[in-house]
């Protein structure tokens, strides 16, 4: 093995056995391959991925002609993974190839798949492949070590980021709602893995939580009081009336002033 990269590997209704010295992740995309490594085996399709440590034995069969893999060679020497291990302070050995495991990606990695087979499909020169391969396979990397860290039992940021807590951090800043980096700083986390924490624990991005949890506010103040729609948009951080009134019939439905027509 000589670079890291990313390549669509046509397997149709092959089977066979591999062991390589380098480490590999696979990602399902088109059809159903069967894999199996030494900790069991499962179907591979769009959504999920394999992740493989140097040296494991490993068994695949395709299971229709469509059948394509999205396949990560890892060089165990490339100044690019030394450079992401220094960055997020991690050992890529102990971590994402710390034993051979299948893993779901979250809805927001799927795009990110079809649009990468997309691109290693189109024309290109050969200076532009192997640029475009390589970026890509160590963004994919990047991606799946932050999926492993945060699917860890000991992982303390998924126990610090409970609703409960997020509520808190917000309601404190309602009327300067905080930013990614903001929320990312209080709470121990690279904006990356607080967006896919966000995504995987309330289902929406970061900034979509906090302007729901200021809405949720702004409706309690039009049910439970008279304030001033506009004292209560300002309040909230919105920059004008108009602004929080798009905000809040999106979110809710119907305008801030039908608020206070509904009986209590």
């Amino acid at each position: 093995m000589h670079q890291t990269l990313a390549r669509c590997n046509p397997i149709a209704r092959r089977s066979g056995e591999h062991l390589h010295a380098h480490p590999q992740l696979m990602l399902g995309w088109r059809g159903t391959m069967d894999y199996e490594f030494s900790r069991g085996g499962e179907h591979l399709v769009l959504g999920q991925a394999a992740i493989l440590p140097p040296n494991e034995p490993h068994l695949y069969l395709g299971r229709g002609d469509d059948c394509e893999v999205l396949v990560i060679d890892l060089d165990a020497n490339d100044p690019c993974l030394a450079a992401l291990e220094r960055s997020c302070a991690l050992d890529l050995r102990e971590s994402l190839f710390a034993t051979p495991r299948s893993i779901s990606l979250p809805p927001s990695l799927i795009p990110m798949v079809e649009l990468a087979t997309r691109q290693l499909k189109a024309p290109k020169s050969a200076a532009q492949s192997a640029l475009l391969n390589h970026q890509l396979a160590i963004m994919f990397v990047s991606q799946l070590s932050e999926l492993v860290t945060l699917e860890r039992p000991d992982d303390v940021a998924h126990e610090r980021i409970t609703a409960s807590r997020l509520d808190a951090f917000i309601d404190e800043r309602l009327a300067e709602p905080p930013d990614n980096g903001l929320l990312a700083d209080a709470f121990h986390l690279c904006q990356s893995q607080l967006h896919l924490l966000c995504l995987r624990e309330f289902g929406v991005t970061p900034q979509q939580y906090v302007l729901n949890r200021r809405l949720l506010w702004a409706r309690f103040w039009l049910r439970e009081t008279r304030r001033p729609v506009s004292e209560i948009a300002y309040d909230l951080g919105f920059s004008d009336v108009s602004s929080f009134s798009r905000a809040y019939r999106r979110r809710m439905g119907h305008a801030p002033s039908t608020e206070r027509k509904e009986p209590r």
